[in-house]
């Protein structure tokens, strides 16, 4: 008898594109729900909902440390967006333009819109552009009123500045609230967020660039998004937008209705906490620019800095662009002519440089190279296991705390990301888990500030598996946070009555006191962005009224609502904190490493295993399941703990010190395996073997 071990089970991580009897004996062959930590397998923590109350469902969220030190969290959803203010969402979605009925000269004490019945009796609205720099022709200024005649569509007690050409687009400006004003962003496209200089700034590529106003330097959560200073026309939008160095650049566009999805524009420099005055490309004076990258046919996707260069990702090529300083501002070079980006948000950066999903990889790429990542590990195991039919929605998430890389994406049947495959960047191992059905993925502080404490915990300090001291500096430690929209069907309908009952284009699924919410209802917009608990009982599979308490004794009365038009959508919208106890959202997780066609040593001779011994720690008294299994040949099928009937062996580290069994074969099997409220990590393993010679491919055990 002699023990085998098996060390660094934490070196490599899970391979399963190449056949496991051709693999070192410490890489594995499956597994899920799994990181690869400190020469270790551990199992991926759970996660459970903060910010609660979310009143739409969020497909992007965003952390935000103002000039001022307050740190914010914003969602975006399809048509809303919210902030957290440590207790609540507050709404921010952008509100109602008007339109000038008739140009303004200087001095003008009135002001006559095309319609200003949404306006409030008094209030702060924005009218111009900075970017011809030029009094006589428009430029910005805000502009206080004290009076609205609705009556004749007229904002008066005012005094103009500037001249202003008729039906120029006028803006509220701070809390001057006219209704939200929905945006049209798509699940497929979903928002892209940067910060310039101190100044948020966000896209969908449907609405116009938009920014969240800053006041003395940082932003109010009274204060809605408004589309961004500057910005070129109203009828130009972009996909993509990122600051760089000073710049804000812009990719693949719409103007005027025509589409210019290789176009590259960059706005002049701007000023800390500050939008830029210009984005036209033919002022002789400041530095903004455009450029149509048409070297390679596709259309671009998205871009980001690394260094003091930019990357722009094409879907069949990389370019990098850098600055060159006047005359042409930016210089232009490609940098793959055959790989580029699958979707937008499915590039992050980390300190070697970008890591980014392609047409059939995952990548890295320093600027200077690009590598794939996958080929013989994982490749061919997550492409043919993404849905083809729904990969614009694949995403990329950097948790900076693990360096870790998580590439999302819709697993098999499902059209929402549902998988992950985890690179992390200093180990280079690979690994894959479970995430709930998310759109987005973002880090940054989000402390859970209830909860079991110190001395709710009986077990021994080795006993964790975690990392020591998170739980002192819950409020500074950046962690994963997951946006789950979870749809559940569109609306055709919402009375005017005392309860609200929405009807649904199909079955929604709910039950009595699910927490719910409303947003993209045309008409009865009294509704949106909000809340509700819904009562099903009474009801048909498509309706159920509105209530805004768990126990169902207080309607929401829309008796006084607007009647309802068209529109709208219904989610049980959940926003998760990654490494966050044992389960996913309070239920157990199913997690397990396994490692097949094992030789021992000779493949040719059969061996009898009597016992592994794992290297094994659980959090308190828990057990794992193990499995032994064995093969006579490559081609056979597994046959798992064939001494038991197939049934898993309980294994506890705090009682026991081996797994017994009698197994005899040629090739062996190992899977270790939780589905319960526990915590594991595995260091190695030793296999308790005794040779049997050469007897052909007979089982004997």
């Amino acid at each position: 008898m002699q023990l085998i071990p098996i060390n660094d089970v934490g070196q490599v991580g899970i391979v399963k594109d190449t056949p496991p009897y051709q693999l070192p004996p410490n890489v594995w062959s499956g597994g899920n729900n799994v990181r690869f930590l400190d020469n270790g397998v551990k199992k991926c923590a759970g996660y459970e909902e903060v910010f609660a109350t979310l009143p739409f469902g969020a497909y992007y969220i965003h952390p935000f440390l103002d000039n001022g030190g307050t740190y914010h969290w914003l969602a975006f959803g399809l048509n809303n967006v919210a902030v957290w203010t440590g207790s609540a969402w507050l709404d921010i979605t952008r509100q109602k333009t008007g339109q000038l009925d008739g140009a303004l000269s200087a001095s003008a004490t009135t002001i006559v819109l095309d319609d200003t019945s949404y306006f409030p009796s008094s209030g702060t609205i924005a009218i111009g552009t900075n970017e011809t720099g030029d009094a006589s022709t428009n430029l910005y200024e805000e502009i206080a009123y004290g009076a609205n005649n609705t009556g004749t569509n007229t904002l008066s007690t005012l005094t103009v500045a500037n001249a202003h050409p008729d039906n120029e687009i006028v803006t509220p400006v701070g809390s001057t609230a006219t209704g939200d004003n929905p945006y049209s962003a798509t699940s497929t496209q979903n928002w892209r967020v940067t910060l310039l200089n101190g100044l948020l700034v966000a896209t969908n590529g449907y609405d116009t660039t938009q920014m969240w106003p800053l006041s003395s330097g940082v932003p109010s959560t009274s204060t809605p998004l408004r589309e961004l200073k500057n910005w070129p026309t109203t009828t130009s939008y972009c996909k993509s937008v990122s600051a760089f160095r000073t710049f804000l650049v812009g990719l693949n566009w719409q103007i005027g209705g025509v589409e210019y999805p290789n176009l590259v524009k960059w706005s002049t420099e701007a000023s800390a906490l500050s939008p830029p005055n210009t984005w036209l490309e033919s002022d002789a004076v400041l530095d903004a620019g455009e450029y149509q990258l048409t070297d390679t046919p596709g259309k671009i996707i998205d871009g980001l800095p690394f260094g003091d260069s930019f990357l722009i990702y094409k879907e069949d090529s990389i370019y990098i662009m850098n600055y060159v300083g006047t005359p042409y501002i930016f210089s232009f070079k490609l940098l793959s002519p055959t790989i580029g980006l699958l979707a937008k948000n499915a590039v992050a950066e980390f300190e070697g440089g970008h890591f980014f999903i392609g047409n059939s990889d995952c990548y890295v790429t320093n600027g200077q190279q690009v590598t794939a990542l996958l080929p013989n590990k994982l490749r061919r195991e997550m492409f043919s296991d993404l849905n083809g039919d729904n990969y614009e929605k694949v995403f990329v998430a950097a948790d900076y705390a693990r360096n870790e890389m998580l590439a999302c994406y819709p697993s098999g049947v499902s059209t929402i990301p549902n998988k992950a495959l985890i690179w992390n960047w200093k180990d280079n191992t690979f690994s894959l888990r479970d995430i709930p059905d998310l759109y987005h993925i973002n880090s940054g502080i989000a402390a859970i500030t209830t909860g079991t404490t110190w001395n709710d915990h009986s077990e021994a300090w080795n006993a964790g598996a975690g990392i020591w001291g998170t739980g002192n500096y819950d409020s500074v430690l950046k962690n994963l946070v997951f946006a789950k929209p979870d749809y559940k069907a569109d609306i055709s309908g919402a009375t005017a009555a005392d309860p609200v009952v929405i009807t649904s284009l199909s079955a929604h699924g709910l039950a009595d006191s699910d927490l719910v919410s409303i947003s993209g209802v045309v008409g009865m917009t009294e509704i949106n962005a909000k809340t509700y608990y819904a009562k099903v009982t009474g009801y048909s599979t498509t309706t159920f009224g509105l209530y805004s308490d768990s126990a169902l004794t207080t309607t929401v009365d829309g008796s006084g609502y607007t009647a309802y038009s068209s529109g709208g959508k219904i989610d049980m919208p959940k926003l998760y904190r990654d490494d966050r106890g044992n389960q996913e959202d309070g239920s157990n997780m199913t997690s397990f490493i396994e490692r097949t066609g094992y030789d021992l040593g000779d493949p040719s001779s059969q061996k009898f295993v009597s016992a592994v011994w794992p290297k094994l720690e659980v959090t308190g008294d828990n057990t794992i399941n193990v499995y032994v299994g064995r093969q006579m040949s490559t081609e056979d099928g597994i046959a798992w703990n064939p001494d038991s009937g197939g049934t898993p062996i309980p294994f506890n580290p705090n009682t026991q010190s081996k797994v017994s069994c009698r197994i005899t074969g040629k090739f062996f099997a190992v899977k270790f395996e939780t589905d319960t409220d526990v915590d594991w990590k595995l260091h190695g393993m030793e296999f308790e073997v005794t040779p049997r010679g050469k007897r052909g491919s007979r089982s004997y055990g």
